[in-house]
């Protein structure tokens, strides 16, 4: 018997993209047999083909999952951290979002018909991954063509085309280059198209789509000496987001990145990265929801940010220097009367500044060893804001935060130590310790009108903010093994956080009636009105990965993954925590064809925060469909059906309805999950 060979990252996705009969297909390499210790970062190639939406993808990865708050606003969340405080990294830059609410979330820079794999550091980030990883490091990377092999000039590209039922879904990419052994040039774009998504029972108003992206890449490597240059275009056009008080009209971004690298004599290297971001979205509930004349408003805003990062590398250690600087505005006006204006956020700067050493490599033939030190500086501030809406209470508000310290600065430390212990060949355990620190959001600390300005949390409450607040500080620590045969594979991870100062909406302390804060949240319709506050948390929980050839033909692979939040300071549960959820998929392959049919099945979330005004949801199971057919070595089908049973559910993780006038979703419930869709896909490469 020939069973596949798998490295950890295998998992779920082998049904669908590895073949180990398959001679003359072209596939990611994912086996070295005899080595248990699990790649880092843990990566996997591209998945879905059934939605231009890359959270998708993220959310199979182990302990991953996505605050979904429309088609194409995934919210990366990992161990039960979300928003600010993963670092999401798209082909190695941070993206700063222009819209307040994260409707251009990161993971919407890169559509999933451009994707070349997705990733994450495992638990405890390392320090050389990025600056505020306290919710650890998640990486999508596009594709790029090759350099030439030979001494001719080469051409090659990759086409890739899908449609899916619901919704109307239809997105397609595309890459072209031509190339030597030391240039290369290529263009990419990509086109994102849908109609409103379906549940059975009704229609998700609104949820759809349209998003562009064109961009140009030039590489020169020779003789140890490598440089690149990108510029991408990113255009997102009339798009839902359901579960926030606005949706996107456009969503425009100029993205420019610079890297050049040399390998030194000495056996080092050093790699140098500039970038800049130029983006303005503007959002509006009226457009594509019906909302009364009195309360129809438009936000416009944008975002500017530069950032560099310098590395130097040898043998085990690395150094590094890197820092961004961005400047946010985002202003709400009436429509109805163009002398109405409130500033969201004006003048808003949010600097880092970061210094790294790290240290990676083995301390004898049993024991492996990354740890490292990282300092970051962080300074913030705001300029000086006006109002003309909300009376006289949204003017006193002003003043007071005109009047108050806005510019802060934080110092933050983080330490980190991860051990590995070969105990066999097959089998290595990790122990992993580890002190992180986040500075506030600008929306955290610098939202001074009773507003949902809140980067995507999507809990209907109206929130405002405190300058004042504090870094969040978390101790980490971890325990897992890492268990690989020819035959199968087995990784879990316990984990543990205890976060002092953490930041989330409390209870507003207000002085009574005539509170300004009250007045203008009773003006805005008498919702809870919260305050981000520093309170204290805990998260702990477990993920786990494996995998097993039942025979030369069938494999069954899958993940788990559960998180518990707690506040610690009371008796509450911290808010939008993932449920326990498993994905198990059973594989057929064959040498020029595959199926496979996946069950995702999520419990019950019945920890929520009743701070928040969270509720609960109920457990459900899924069953999917896939198939893949590689035509010839260029040409490959898939094909499949998601939610085969047209299950009703509804995602814990994907917020609250806003729209008023759906028959089929109440407004203030939970949207429901995406009802059965078909699709199918070819990609082709030359």
């Amino acid at each position: 018997m020939h069973y596949f060979k798998l490295l950890p990252l295998s998992l779920l996705m082998v049904g669908l993209y590895s073949n180990a009969h398959a001679e003359h297909i072209s596939l990611p390499t994912i086996s070295v047999e005899g080595i248990a210790e699990e790649e880092t970062p843990y990566v996997i190639p591209p998945l879905s083909v059934s939605t231009p939406d890359t959270g998708d993808m993220v959310k199979r990865l182990p302990g991953a999952n996505i605050n979904k708050n429309g088609p194409l606003t995934s919210v990366v969340q990992y161990r039960g951290l979300f928003g600010d405080r993963v670092n999401v990294l798209i082909d190695g830059v941070r993206i700063d979002q222009a819209g307040p609410n994260r409707m251009d979330s990161p993971l919407s820079y890169l559509p999933s018909s451009r994707v070349a794999d997705v990733s994450l550091y495992r638990g405890i980030a390392p320090v050389s991954s990025g600056i505020e990883t306290i919710g650890g490091t998640v990486m999508a990377n596009s594709k790029k063509a090759e350099f030439a092999s030979g001494d001719e000039a080469e051409l090659h590209g990759n086409a890739t085309a899908a449609y899916a039922e619901n919704g109307s879904t239809r997105h397609a990419g595309l890459l072209a280059s031509i190339a030597t052994q030391t240039h290369r040039f290529q263009v990419v774009g990509s086109v994102d198209r849908g109609d409103d998504l379906e549940f059975d029972g009704g229609k998700i108003l609104s949820s759809k789509h349209e998003r562009d992206t064109v961009g140009i890449n030039y590489a020169f490597q020779k003789l140890g000496h490598e440089l690149e240059l990108d510029i991408e275009h990113h255009d997102t056009g009339e798009t839902g987001t359901v579960a926030l008080p606005m949706d996107i009209i456009y969503a425009r971004s100029d993205n420019y990145k610079i890297k050049f690298a040399k390998a030194l004599n000495n056996g080092g290297k050093i790699s140098t990265r500039l970038t800049y971001q130029d983006a303005e979205h503007l959002m509006n509930n009226y457009q594509l929801r019906t909302k009364m004349s009195a309360m129809q408003r438009f936000a416009l805003s944008d975002v500017e940010s530069f950032g560099y990062h310098f590395t130097y590398e040898k043998d085990a250690w690395s150094f590094g220097l890197e820092g961004d600087q961005a400047d946010h505005n985002a202003t709400v006006y009436n429509p109805n009367n163009a002398t109405l204006f409130l500033e969201n956020y004006k003048d808003i700067e949010r600097d880092r500044a970061s210094i790294f050493a790290e240290w990676d490599g083995n301390l004898n033939n049993d024991w492996d060893l990354t740890s490292g030190i990282r300092f970051t500086r962080i300074s913030m501030d705001a300029g000086t804001v006006s109002t003309n809406m909300g009376g006289a209470a949204a003017a006193t508000l002003a003043t007071n935060f005109n009047n108050s310290d806005r510019s802060q600065s934080d110092n933050l430390v983080d330490l980190s130590a991860v051990f590995t212990r070969h105990l066999t060949s097959d089998l290595d355990i990790e122990f992993g310790l580890a002190r992180k620190q986040r500075a506030p959001s600008y929306q955290a600390r610098y939202l001074w009108a009773t507003m949902e300005s809140t980067s995507g949390l999507a809990d209907g409450n109206n929130y405002v903010g405190d300058v004042n607040l504090k870094p969040e500080t978390a101790y980490q620590a971890e325990l897992g093994l890492d268990w690989h045969t020819p035959k199968a594979s087995f990784s879990p991870r316990v984990f543990y956080h205890h976060i002092n100062d953490y930041i989330q909406g409390t209870t507003y302390a207000s002085s009574g009636m005539m509170d300004p804060a009250t007045m203008l949240n009773n003006m805005m319709g008498g919702g809870t009105l919260l305050q981000y506050s520093n309170v204290d948390a805990k998260l702990y929980g477990m993920d786990a990965n494996w995998f097993v050839a039942l025979n030369d033909t069938w494999q069954l692979e899958g993940t788990v993954s559960y998180v518990r939040g707690e506040r610690r300071d009371t008796n509450d549960n911290l808010y939008r925590i993932a449920p326990l959820t498993a994905r198990t998929m059973l594989s057929y392959v064959q040498t020029d064809w595959r199926v496979g049919i996946e069950t995702e099945a999520v419990a019950a979330q019945n920890k929520i925060s009743t701070e928040n005004n969270e509720s609960k949801t109920g457990g459900y199971a899924l069953f999917n469909l896939t198939g893949l057919y590689q035509v010839s070595e260029a040409i490959k089908l898939s094909a499949g059906i998601n939610n085969v049973f047209d299950r009703q559910y509804q995602n814990h993780l994907g917020g609250y309805n806003r729209i008023s006038d759906n028959p089929d979703i109440a407004q203030g419930d939970r949207v429901y999950g995406l009802g059965r869709s078909a699709y199918a896909a070819v990609n082709i490469n030359w």
